[in-house]
Parts: C-alpha cells; sequence; structure tokens
C-alpha cells in the first residue's frame, strides 16, 4: 500500500464529515485552528482544500475546509457539500456590501443537500468583536435564513462569534457536537452486499451479506453492461447510478479501472452510501496489492467480517 494511502488510513476516517464554507476572509481556517488548538492564530487564505480530524469531547469530526474563491466555490464546494453531513457556513458581518453574493452562494449550497437525508447548518456571524459588524439579526433577515425552517430534514442554529476573542465558539461547537450526533444515527447503513469489479465486467471483490448463491461473475457482468450503457448515453465514465427493487437499493460508480456496487436497505442514505463508496474508491487507486483490500473495505463499511461472505475473483 502507497504512503499516500497509509496515511489516509492513519485517520480512520471514520469522522463526521463537515464542509466550513464562506466567502474569502470570512473566517474558516481560523475556526480550525481554533477548533484543533483553542487559541486564535493568523491563517492565510485556502487555496483549494484542507483536511483536518478534529476531536472535541466524545465526537470527532474531518473537517474539509473550502477555499472559497469564485473558483472553488463553481467547483469543489459541490462535491464536498453533497457528501457531508453539515455545513458550518461562516459570513464576515464587517462586510455589509458582500451580504448579496453571501445570500446567492448560502441557498445554492443548500440545495445540494438531498431531500431524503438528515445534515445540520451552524450558521456563524463572525468578527463581531470589530465596530462594524453587523448585528445577526440584520444578517438573519437579508440573508432570509428564517427559511431554513422550512426544511424538515435540516437542524440549524445560528451564532454571533469572533475567531479572534473566542466569543461564542464554544457554544457554537457544543451545539455541533450534539447535532451532529442525531444526524449520525439517522444516516447510518446496513450494508448488505459489496461488489468491486473491472470495467470489463470481471470480479475482484463480493462482500455479501444477503447470502446470494449466484457467481460473482453474473453481478460483475450486470454492473459492466451498466456502465457501458451509461458510457455510451452519456459519453463518459463515473456517473454515480442508483437503481432500487424492492426493499433494496443499488448505488453503483465507476471510474476508468474499477466499478463498484453498493446494496442498502430502501430507507438507508443514499448519500452515506455514495460517501463509502467514494473513500474505498480512494484506496483502491492506491492499493498495489490485492491482498488487504477486503480488510480496508470492511473498515470503511464499519462492518463485521464473520457476518458476511467475503468471494475474491483473483488468484
Amino acid at each position: 500500500m502507497s504512503a499516500k494511502s497509509s496515511k489516509i488510513l492513519s485517520f480512520d476516517r471514520k469522522g463526521i464529515p463537515l464542509v466550513i464554507i464562506g466567502l474569502p476572509q470570512a473566517g474558516k481556517t481560523s475556526l480550525v485552528r481554533r477548533m484543533k488548538t483553542g487559541e486564535f492564530l493568523d491563517t492565510k487564505p485556502t487555496l483549494g482544500m484542507q483536511f483536518e480530524n478534529v476531536e472535541i469531547g466524545d465526537a470527532r469530526f474531518d473537517l474539509f475546509d473550502l477555499g472559497g474563491h469564485v473558483t472553488y466555490r463553481q467547483t469543489i464546494w459541490e462535491t464536498y457539500t453533497r457528501l457531508a453531513y453539515g455545513i458550518i457556513f461562516i459570513v464576515d458581518s464587517t462586510d455589509p456590501e458582500q451580504f448579496d453574493l453571501v445570500k446567492e452562494e448560502f441557498w445554492r449550497s443548500i440545495s445540494l443537500k438531498d431531500k431524503a437525508d438528515e445534515f445540520t447548518i451552524l450558521f456563524l456571524c463572525n468578527k463581531t468583536d470589530l465596530e462594524e459588524s453587523v448585528d445577526l439579526e440584520t444578517i438573519i433577515n437579508h440573508l432570509e435564513l428564517f427559511k431554513l425552517a422550512e426544511k424538515e430534514n435540516a437542524s440549524f442554529q445560528f451564532f454571533k462569534t469572533s475567531m479572534k476573542t473566542g466569543e461564542n465558539v464554544d457554544d457554537a461547537l457544543q451545539w455541533l457536537v450534539n447535532n451532529a450526533a442525531k444526524v449520525v444515527a439517522k444516516r447510518r447503513i446496513d450494508p448488505h452486499m459489496f461488489m468491486l469489479a473491472d470495467t470489463e465486467g470481471f470480479p475482484i471483490l463480493e462482500i455479501d451479506k444477503m447470502g446470494l448463491e449466484e457467481d460473482p461473475s453474473l453481478l460483475a457482468g450486470f454492473l459492466s453492461a451498466i456502465e457501458s450503457f451509461s458510457q455510451r448515453i452519456f459519453g463518459k465514465t463515473g456517473i454515480l447510478q442508483y437503481l432500487q427493487s424492492g426493499d433494496y437499493k443499488y448505488v453503483i460508480r465507476s471510474d476508468n479501472k474499477y466499478i463498484y456496487s453498493l446494496i442498502i436497505q430502501d430507507s438507508d442514505s443514499q448519500e452515506e452510501a455514495r460517501r463509502l463508496i467514494d473513500l474505498i474508491s480512494e484506496q483502491v487507486e492506491d492499493i498495489e496489492h490485492f491482498g488487504m483490500l477486503e480488510g480496508i473495505v470492511a473498515q470503511i463499511l464499519n462492518i463485521d467480517p464473520s457476518k458476511y461472505v467475503m468471494r475474491k475473483g483473483f488468484s
């Protein structure tokens, strides 16, 4: 396994995934530094994405601090926001000229969340230690944040904060810990089967709890046929597929080398299934020897291997 893969696994990748977003200079990275050290530190603007794993009490978070420049808002924001369990959105309360743009970007981000998945929103009105800071009520009204009450699958809260003085930061994080735990409980999934195959339909690994007795090559061939059909219709690979049959969902994704499929209950979270497949694909990309594959997949899926049948399609 490569150095990159080992580094990823060292994080255990079991934290609650959160995105921290907002326009440039709002205080996103300053929040991460406070969460890590409890102190205010001068920071530089985030270029692209920074990842940090943070523990607060008994909760562990995977923080994706996303750059706020327009290039990043139009690219990586969508990917990471879709996969996250929650959004920490930070606004610079001393810059009212940006409030219209903040409103646009905030609601665009909220629209990315699947209506079927629970998620949490922590909205921080930052830099309240400065005289020119606009009060929280005015910002709530300007951004129409009261409309969040219409989101039945979202829990949310607003705080006035100062990353510099620490005003309300601890209270905001405690709210986050309490509510994120509820989201995790609602989004937990029970994988019934995972299949990894190459794009030609050759099965590499099957982890099965359903008790299927068919040859794994039949399912792998079925996945390959779906991928081939998708490529002919849409002209590209890597499109996420959702199929439903009875009480089960089939979540399918491909890249240039492999096809990944996860079967879950109809009531389970599609977004969580997608997140797990994305994590597995990161590992498979770096694996040099497949001997460790089933252990890595079992770790990411958070399953007890003794309750599953594992079949390998390679020698």
